[in-house]
């Protein structure tokens, strides 16, 4: 077994072990991920405080109908009463009169614009508050579907943990330096595979002489171009 094989060998497992590693990175981000449950719950917050503006607004207009239809109820108490008897004082307080049944008129409509605006707000509060929910139930599901996933990789990377150290220990360890320093400047990647005379990492075509040194399998040969370890198979 060639020394580059060895290496590529190790090179696959390691490139597995990168992906998991980085994927269960990845998970650990989404999962502490909260910002689409804020958002929501935000939503709803001013959806909530809406409804509470509105509801108290409609009151205060209740509590003014109410109370002008008193002031009107008393004004035709003293008008029809019998206790006032001179005429221009009869004509002052049927001139109230009137004043104030035109008044309810106008706080009966700012009423119903009151209650249309209530029931505007409380339709949006139903809402936001169904689409928190759906929100909450759907993050729930992604998270548990993400833990599954977390359960898997890390089964995943022992495995490939158990594998890797088999392979390693079948390497010489001038080759297995020289590997892990390429690991480190080369982006993780130190051994790159030959495909038509190519180099497959950076692209660089094979000289005939690089070429048929990488075909030989007591000799460890490099990229002139990467100065990645090259391995034709």
């Amino acid at each position: 077994m060639s020394h580059s094989f060895k290496l590529f060998r190790l090179q696959q497992i390691d490139t597995l072990l990168d992906k998991g590693r980085a994927r269960l990175e990845e998970i650990d981000l989404l999962l502490a991920d909260d910002h689409e449950v804020q958002m929501s719950q935000q939503h709803l917050d001013l959806a909530k405080k809406s409804q509470f503006e509105a509801e108290k607004s409609l009151h205060i207009a209740e509590q003014n109908v109410k109370e002008q239809r008193l002031k009107i109820e008393r004004s035709q108490a003293t008008l029809y009463g019998g206790k006032v008897v001179n005429p221009k004082e009869l004509q002052d307080l049927q001139q109230e009169s009137e004043a104030l049944n035109r008044y309810l008129t106008t706080l009966e409509d700012l009423q119903l614009e009151g209650m249309l605006a209530y029931d505007e707000a409380e339709a949006s509060f139903l809402e936001a508050s169904d689409q928190h929910s759906a929100v909450k139930t759907q993050v729930a599901q992604q998270k548990e579907q993400f833990n599954a996933e977390k359960v898997e990789l890390n089964q995943d990377l022992e495995r490939q943990e158990i594998e890797r150290q088999a392979a390693a220990a079948n390497i010489d360890s001038p080759y297995m330096q020289l590997y892990e320093a390429l690991r480190k400047q080369k982006n993780g990647i130190a051994v790159a595979r030959v495909l038509e005379k190519t180099c497959a990492a950076c692209g660089s075509t094979l000289t005939a002489t690089t070429f048929s040194s990488a075909q030989v399998p007591t000799k460890l040969t490099r990229c002139t171009t990467c100065g990645r370890i090259l391995y034709v198979g």
